[in-house]
Protein backbone atom coordinates (compact mmCIF):
# COMPACT_ATOMS: atom_id res chain seq x y z
CA UNK A 1 0.00 0.00 0.00
CA UNK A 2 1.32 2.95 -1.26
CA UNK A 3 1.33 6.22 1.60
CA UNK A 4 3.07 9.36 2.60
CA UNK A 5 4.36 10.83 5.11
CA UNK A 6 2.97 14.30 6.89
CA UNK A 7 3.98 16.14 9.41
CA UNK A 8 0.85 15.60 11.92
CA UNK A 9 -0.11 18.69 12.88
CA UNK A 10 -1.07 19.13 8.99
CA UNK A 11 -3.84 17.28 10.15
CA UNK A 12 -5.64 19.88 10.37
CA UNK A 13 -5.64 21.00 6.64
CA UNK A 14 -7.83 17.92 6.02
CA UNK A 15 -9.62 18.15 8.46
CA UNK A 16 -10.80 21.80 7.38
CA UNK A 17 -10.90 20.48 3.64
CA UNK A 18 -13.04 17.55 5.28
CA UNK A 19 -15.75 20.32 6.62
CA UNK A 20 -16.07 22.54 3.46
CA UNK A 21 -16.73 19.04 1.53
CA UNK A 22 -19.25 18.13 4.30
CA UNK A 23 -20.56 21.63 4.07
CA UNK A 24 -21.11 21.24 0.45
CA UNK A 25 -23.02 18.00 0.58
CA UNK A 26 -25.06 19.51 3.11
CA UNK A 27 -25.98 22.37 0.64
CA UNK A 28 -26.16 20.32 -2.65
CA UNK A 29 -28.45 17.90 -0.91
CA UNK A 30 -30.87 20.72 0.18
CA UNK A 31 -31.14 21.58 -3.45
CA UNK A 32 -31.81 18.55 -4.97
CA UNK A 33 -28.19 18.26 -6.54
CA UNK A 34 -28.29 14.71 -5.60
CA UNK A 35 -25.01 13.46 -7.49
CA UNK A 36 -22.68 16.77 -6.05
CA UNK A 37 -24.29 15.72 -3.11
CA UNK A 38 -22.75 12.45 -2.64
CA UNK A 39 -19.37 13.03 -4.48
CA UNK A 40 -19.20 15.73 -1.43
CA UNK A 41 -20.02 13.10 0.69
CA UNK A 42 -17.16 11.18 -0.44
CA UNK A 43 -14.39 13.59 -0.28
CA UNK A 44 -15.26 14.70 3.00
CA UNK A 45 -15.10 11.51 4.60
CA UNK A 46 -11.56 10.12 2.63
CA UNK A 47 -10.36 13.74 3.52
CA UNK A 48 -11.57 12.91 7.25
CA UNK A 49 -10.04 9.64 6.87
CA UNK A 50 -6.63 11.23 5.80
CA UNK A 51 -6.84 13.87 8.55
CA UNK A 52 -7.21 11.11 11.47
CA UNK A 53 -4.24 8.91 10.09
CA UNK A 54 -1.79 11.86 9.48
CA UNK A 55 -2.54 12.87 13.61
CA UNK A 56 -2.52 9.47 14.40
CA UNK A 57 0.71 7.98 12.41
CA UNK A 58 2.29 10.93 10.60
CA UNK A 59 1.16 9.11 6.99
CA UNK A 60 -1.78 9.41 4.58
CA UNK A 61 -3.51 7.19 2.36
CA UNK A 62 -1.12 8.06 -1.43
CA UNK A 63 -2.44 4.80 -3.37
CA UNK A 64 -5.14 4.91 -6.46
CA UNK A 65 -7.36 2.89 -4.54
CA UNK A 66 -9.18 5.05 -1.29
CA UNK A 67 -10.25 1.27 0.16
CA UNK A 68 -6.79 0.53 1.36
CA UNK A 69 -6.85 3.25 3.77
CA UNK A 70 -8.82 0.28 5.47
CA UNK A 71 -5.18 -1.08 6.33
CA UNK A 72 -4.26 2.30 8.16
CA UNK A 73 -7.48 2.23 10.35
CA UNK A 74 -6.69 -1.46 11.29
CA UNK A 75 -2.97 0.11 12.45
CA UNK A 76 -5.07 2.40 14.94
CA UNK A 77 -4.82 2.07 18.48
CA UNK A 78 -8.19 2.15 18.82
CA UNK A 79 -10.90 0.08 20.26
CA UNK A 80 -11.46 -2.32 17.71
CA UNK A 81 -15.21 -2.48 17.52
CA UNK A 82 -15.74 0.93 16.94
CA UNK A 83 -12.65 1.30 14.01
CA UNK A 84 -14.56 -1.42 12.49
CA UNK A 85 -18.27 0.41 12.27
CA UNK A 86 -16.27 3.71 11.28
CA UNK A 87 -14.64 1.61 8.87
CA UNK A 88 -18.18 0.20 7.01
CA UNK A 89 -19.27 4.05 7.20
CA UNK A 90 -16.06 4.72 5.20
CA UNK A 91 -16.35 1.93 2.66
CA UNK A 92 -20.38 2.17 2.33
CA UNK A 93 -19.06 5.95 1.07
CA UNK A 94 -16.68 4.67 -1.17
CA UNK A 95 -18.70 1.97 -2.41
CA UNK A 96 -20.76 4.46 -4.81
CA UNK A 97 -17.49 6.86 -5.55
CA UNK A 98 -17.34 5.12 -9.03
CA UNK A 99 -21.06 4.65 -9.84
CA UNK A 100 -21.81 8.25 -9.02
CA UNK A 101 -18.68 10.06 -10.80
CA UNK A 102 -18.47 7.65 -13.96
CA UNK A 103 -21.06 5.66 -14.64
CA UNK A 104 -24.45 7.22 -16.47
CA UNK A 105 -26.52 6.17 -13.62
CA UNK A 106 -28.18 9.32 -11.12
CA UNK A 107 -27.93 9.15 -7.66
CA UNK A 108 -31.77 9.02 -6.11
CA UNK A 109 -32.47 11.20 -3.17
CA UNK A 110 -32.09 8.10 -0.39
CA UNK A 111 -28.95 7.79 -2.21
CA UNK A 112 -27.89 11.19 -1.27
CA UNK A 113 -29.50 10.62 2.07
CA UNK A 114 -27.85 7.60 3.11
CA UNK A 115 -23.93 8.96 2.02
CA UNK A 116 -24.86 12.11 3.49
CA UNK A 117 -25.65 10.28 6.67
CA UNK A 118 -22.73 8.53 6.42
CA UNK A 119 -20.52 11.28 5.86
CA UNK A 120 -22.01 13.36 8.95
CA UNK A 121 -21.34 10.35 11.33
CA UNK A 122 -17.88 9.28 10.47
CA UNK A 123 -16.55 13.31 9.88
CA UNK A 124 -18.13 13.80 13.23
CA UNK A 125 -16.78 10.92 14.63
CA UNK A 126 -13.08 11.74 13.52
CA UNK A 127 -13.19 15.19 15.00
CA UNK A 128 -13.83 13.73 18.38
CA UNK A 129 -11.07 11.59 17.80
CA UNK A 130 -8.76 14.33 17.19
CA UNK A 131 -9.92 16.52 20.01
CA UNK A 132 -9.21 13.56 22.62
CA UNK A 133 -5.98 13.15 20.94
CA UNK A 134 -5.23 17.09 21.55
Amino acid sequence: MKTKNVNKWLHVNYLKKANEFYDTAKNEFERKNWNSCVLNAIHCAICAADALTIAFKGIRHAGERHEDVVKLFQELDMDTKVLKDKTKQLLALLDVKNSTEYEEKLTTENGASIALENAERFFEWVGEQLKSES
